[in-house]
């Protein structure tokens, strides 16, 4: 499960039913300062991908959600956005969003003399996960407690 502080957990919570009702999930909310502005981020997505006019939908369907019930008024800025390629995958939700994708699945201990493996998505737990390797199309069960990263690739075959 995705870590998150307590004010960031309380605005997934609210947030979450209200974005898979448009059709889309509410992957992590982060609410940062940088550069001494403070950024309250929504990162969203749905298979196949988000495109910037549902990034507009999401943000207005929600601020006057956040401003008001969530009493939500100090932050400098509002983002809503895609997760991105290099975000690693942790959750059985994420898993299964991408499921059918590219994906690089790093060890912290060596399996077989390797520690990368990458390959198909085939379906992810909060213990595990499974993909089909790129390099001879076997299955290949890990279970989370070893792996240090998930994270999409882009193949260019």
């Amino acid at each position: 499960m995705a870590r998150r502080d307590a004010r960031c957990q309380q605005i997934f919570d609210v947030l979450e039913p209200i974005i898979q009702n448009l059709g889309f999930e509410l992957i992590d909310v982060i609410y940062v300062r940088e550069n001494g502005k403070l950024f309250l981020r929504l990162l969203v997505d749905k298979r196949g991908g988000i495109n910037i006019d549902e990034c507009e939908l999401i943000s207005e369907t929600v601020d006057p959600i956040i401003e008001q019930e969530l009493q939500l008024r100090n932050h400098d800025y509002f983002e809503v956005s895609s997760p991105g390629l290099e975000r690693p995958l942790t959750t059985a939700k994420e898993f299964d969003l991408y499921a059918g994708q590219n994906v690089e699945v790093k060890l912290y201990q060596k399996r077989d003399n390797k520690k990368i493996f990458t390959g198909e998505l085939v379906t992810g737990t909060d213990q595990s996960l499974t993909i089909i390797d790129e390099t001879n199309g076997e299955t290949i069960d890990f279970e989370l407690k070893d792996v240090a990263k998930v994270a999409r690739t882009i193949n260019f075959d």
